[in-house]
């Protein structure tokens, strides 16, 4: 039964990852009518009020700590999406923004070591490095030079990795409850979102029906809907085998420009996306299911009394 249990919201974090990976493609599309904070203002708007129904019962009793880590929260994630968004305005593909933005997760044990004095391993060293060398691929264009589109999506993968980093932290602080943090991180990006569509006076002057379609998605779907199945899965399946799962929405994104958008996968494109996947890899995993295989090779052949069949007598038997 528990073996059945992790299978089914295993099932249910590659749905967020199929959901997530193809909001590169709606986002792309609605950014033609609408501005990039007028996005992000709706469908967050949206998600809060969609939580707040959820879980009115422990918002209503939130802390003053809870409070002051969901804005601290949100802040980090607003700075994500608000970028990324404006990201694919000046020119990012859905494709190569899908890429990029996974790259925060490499990021995050270097910003906890730099605020929180935790000391990155190896593999997130190697990673780091990798995933460089994956970006270079996929974002620097003839003549050496990275699109500005792009430039402004790994700057907001930098405030993606932030969010992660504080949500990590405040999350396990005794005291807090992840569900109203959630809640209260999504509110704060509303309103901000918000406030700079009201301060540049970003209102769409025409509506069409697919880019209001497409925040609708993206509101309920997209933001309430895999924010929900994310926290009920983390607390049944173990945490890097979720974020491995979670990771494959770069590569759905990908899969879904090309397939809805016409995005040409290039040799060159394709390289760098298989090149920082290898780095969100490692990242995430630390290589563990090869080093567990080669230290059961190492004890078979160290601990001869208890395999004899290895002991130079019997091998010529």
């Amino acid at each position: 039964m528990k073996n059945n249990r992790e299978l089914f919201y295993k099932v249910c974090l590659i749905l967020c990852a199929i959901i997530w990976g193809s909001t590169f493609v709606v986002i792309k599309d609605a950014t033609n009518t609408m501005s990039s904070a007028f996005i992000n203002a709706s469908r967050f708007t949206i998600a809060t009020i969609i939580l707040f129904v959820v879980y009115f019962k422990k918002i209503k009793n939130m802390s003053k700590t809870e409070l002051k880590h969901g804005i601290m929260m949100g802040v980090a994630l607003f700075g994500g999406y608000y970028l990324q968004v404006l990201g694919m305005e000046y020119g990012s593909t859905a494709g190569k923004c899908a890429f990029l933005s996974a790259t925060f997760c490499v990021m995050v044990p270097f910003l906890s070591w730099a605020f929180f004095k935790r000391k990155p391993d190896k593999y997130s060293v190697i990673s780091a490095i990798i995933c460089v060398i994956g970006v270079a691929l996929v974002s620097v264009e003839k003549g050496a030079k990275i699109t500005l589109g792009d430039g402004i999506i790994l700057v907001s993968t930098f405030f993606y990795a932030v969010n992660i980093m504080l949500t990590a932290e405040f999350s396990s602080k005794e005291g807090n409850d992840s569900t109203v943090l959630a809640f209260i991180q999504i509110a704060v990006v509303a309103v901000l979102g918000w406030t700079v569509v009201i301060a540049k006076q970003d209102m769409p002057v025409v509506y069409t029906k697919g880019a209001v379609l497409g925040i609708i998605y993206l509101g309920v779907f997209a933001t309430a809907l895999c924010l929900l199945i994310q926290v009920v899965a983390l607390e049944k399946i173990n945490s890097t085998s979720a974020s491995i799962i979670l990771s494959l929405e770069s590569v759905f994104g990908v899969m879904i420009s090309i397939l809805f958008y016409n995005e040409v996968l290039t040799a060159k494109l394709l390289a760098g996306f298989v090149v920082i996947f290898i780095g969100i890899i490692i990242c995430e995993t630390k290589l563990r299911f090869t080093t567990s295989k080669l230290s059961k090779i190492k004890y078979i052949f160290k601990d001869k009394n208890r395999y004899s069949i290895f002991t130079p007598e019997n091998l010529y038997k």
